[in-house]
């Protein structure tokens, strides 16, 4: 790390260090300064993704301070403005995996001094690579001018489209990623024998004579067992 980049880590939060960074927390707060907020507030929510920095830098990863910084600082005022002047209403599970997102990069960063693929972040959170787009796509559309103005063209096509962002490990159901964690929180609530019935038949696509001889049961059982499980996720979605 190089010497203007330094840190003193036996005291992280002293003032000294946080006046030293006064300057770069002001330049990006500016960034945002047509968004509707005043600048100073803005300033307040960067400071906060400057003590995160401060609180969370390895320096035994090789990434400089200011490198680092600057992505959560951006990230904090980035998940202020979307939560409150989103276009539309985002709904908050995606608004949750924004954060998943968020909070992968920076560590994958911070460990190997290069952004991950999409292909690694879908796999992180067991989602399409089409929807990972999805939820990055909804990123643009925090509004960057006056509220009462009409949702312009552009805005509209950055609007995610939520059906296409779907489960990797349950693809099978082709269900919008909402319904599939509700559907598996579900399922794991169900008797054992009735999660794995479900789960053969379903998710791995068995025929029910193979999974009768996986389970030592018959073909009837597996049947009956099917329908009880069917009736029970019914009752409960």
């Amino acid at each position: 790390m190089e010497s203007n980049d330094s840190i003193d880590y036996s005291n992280r939060f002293n003032d000294e260090i946080v006046s030293k960074y006064q300057p770069l927390v002001r330049s990006i707060a500016r960034k945002y300064y047509n968004s509707g907020e005043q600048v100073e507030d803005l300033e307040q929510i960067g400071y906060l993704g400057l003590l995160n920095a401060l609180q969370l830098f390895n320096e035994k990863k090789g990434v400089k301070f200011t490198t680092y910084a600057t992505w959560l600082i951006n990230g904090e005022i980035r998940h202020y403005l979307r939560d409150k002047h989103a276009v539309v209403k985002i709904p908050s599970w995606i608004r949750q995996l924004n954060r998943k997102i968020d909070q992968y990069v920076e560590k994958y960063y911070s460990e190997h001094k290069e952004f991950p693929s999409m292909e690694q972040i879908a796999d992180v959170l067991n989602i399409t690579e089409e929807g990972v787009q999805e939820i990055l796509k909804g990123r643009k559309s925090v509004q960057v001018v006056s509220l009462d103005k009409s949702i312009r063209e552009d805005d509209i096509d950055a609007i995610p489209l939520i059906e296409n962002i779907k489960s990797k490990e349950y693809r099978s159901f082709q269900l919008p990623i909402e319904d599939t964690i509700h559907l598996k929180n579900t399922i794991s609530k169900l008797k054992k024998i009735h999660r794995q019935v479900i789960y053969y038949l379903f998710y791995m696509d068995l025929s029910q004579t193979r999974v009768a001889k996986m389970l030592g049961i018959t073909q009837r059982q597996v049947s009956r067992i099917k329908m009880e499980a069917l009736e029970e996720l019914r009752k409960n979605i």
